[in-house]
């Protein structure tokens, strides 16, 4: 053993050497390097995991997302040029006022607007209701809602008269207040303020209050529309018409009621 030593000292002084740097190799550097290599992998089946569970309740992946970013851009552009399509310019003498209180602008307004509308409805030999269903009540809140239930109302009067109805039968300004139209929040996408008319006439005289209800720059989307015949011998048709004034905030989210 002591010759096998003294033969061989050098070369198994070498060989110890080398499995020696190999053990502290493989312990203080492989196997961190393993270690850390072990835990990516864990992190990554984890990450997997926790993707696949969200994805399977319906949480967005970035593709996903990237989509509804594009198409929300899509319909920002379209919207942007669809919004004056509806516009209604509303006419000053139904804005708010600045200066009067609301609750006496609001009395006159509505007198003046009753005459002015029986007098050009006797002009045009248009029988009218002396009931035109117009709002009573009106405060700082309602202003902007109930004057421009208002304005909605002259518009659709003004139409028929000028399309030589026979008669209105029916009008009502308050349609749809106690219902989901009241008092709209203003962080409310789009507000609608409905008007209800029944009109009695010839068939191409309905149709005028229907196309220039949907006139560019005092748009009134329709909502409602039946039509009658009663006397099947006679031009004369009984409609039922219902538009509504929008006003489209492409500034705010959409809500759920």
């Amino acid at each position: 053993m002591e010759y096998f030593w003294k033969e061989n000292k050098r070369f198994v002084i070498a060989v110890g050497g080398g499995l020696l740097f190999l053990m502290l190799y493989n312990g203080f550097v492989l196997g961190p390097i393993r270690a850390a290599a072990a835990d990516a992998v864990r992190a990554r089946v984890r990450e997997k995991s926790e993707l696949e569970r969200k994805m399977a309740q319906g949480v967005p992946t970035d593709d996903g997302l990237a989509a509804g970013r594009k198409d929300r851009d899509q319909n920002r552009n379209a919207l942007a040029k669809m919004t004056p399509e509806v516009a209604f310019a509303m006419p000053e003498k139904f804005q708010k006022p600045k200066r009067e209180s609301v609750k006496s602008y609001f009395d006159n307004l509505k007198l003046d607007l009753v005459k002015d509308l029986q007098t050009k409805a006797v002009g045009n030999k248009v029988a009218m209701p002396a009931n035109l269903g117009l709002p009573n009540d009106i405060s700082d809140e309602t202003a902007t809602e109930v004057l421009s239930r208002l304005a909605v109302a002259e518009r659709m009067i003004i139409l028929a008269v000028d399309a030589e109805v026979e008669k209105i039968e029916t009008l009502d300004a308050e349609y749809g207040m106690d219902r989901d139209e009241r008092s709209s929040k203003k962080s409310q996408f789009l507000t609608k303020y409905s008007v209800f008319m029944k009109v009695t006439g010839r068939a191409e005289t309905i149709f005028r209050i229907l196309h220039g209800a949907q006139k560019k720059g005092s748009y009134l989307a329709l909502t409602h529309f039946e039509i009658g015949r009663p006397d099947a011998t006679k031009d004369s048709f009984e409609a039922s018409i219902g538009v509504a004034l929008l006003k489209v905030d492409d500034k705010a989210g959409l809500e759920t009621k």
